[in-house]
């Protein structure tokens, strides 16, 4: 199952337009593959071209929105900063928060940002959680 998603990132990094890949009746474990797949260079253009095509961006499923978020801030797809904000405002557990967290504290831009979402999402998380945080977002 996943040679077939390796395929389709083949297909999509060699110019097939999101909307010509076959993905009819992946599971989460094809998607979150495919998301981990995508070269690391590719660019917000062609997430934004995946997004309006598979609407990552409004995931129901946190697995797949994670690392879709991760993956935006990466490639500077901003079309994801509306929903990385409620994200990061509304799921608790530390798998989900913490690469999101390490992504955006990458840049000095983005640092600033985690820093202003964090200040006010940090009463809402688990002590458990903002240990970890803490030493991702509030270090120097």
């Amino acid at each position: 199952a996943l040679t077939v998603v390796e395929a389709e990132v083949a297909r999509l990094a060699a110019g097939a337009a999101p909307g010509e890949l076959t993905t009819d009746g992946w599971v989460t474990h094809q998607w979150l593959h495919f998301l981990r797949s995508l070269p690391e260079d590719v660019s917000a253009a062609t997430l934004g071209e995946l997004d309006a095509t598979f609407a990552f961006t409004a995931s129901g499923n946190a697995e797949i929105r994670c690392d879709w978020i991760v993956r935006s801030i990466q490639a500077g797809y901003d079309g994801v900063d509306a929903s990385l904000e409620e994200f990061l405002m509304s799921v608790g557990r530390r798998k989900f928060l913490s690469p999101i967290y390490k992504a955006l504290c990458l840049t000095a831009e983005g640092k600033q940002r985690a820093r202003k979402i964090y200040a006010q999402a940090r009463p809402r998380y688990h002590a458990v959680a903002t240990t970890t945080l803490d030493t991702i977002v509030l270090a120097d």
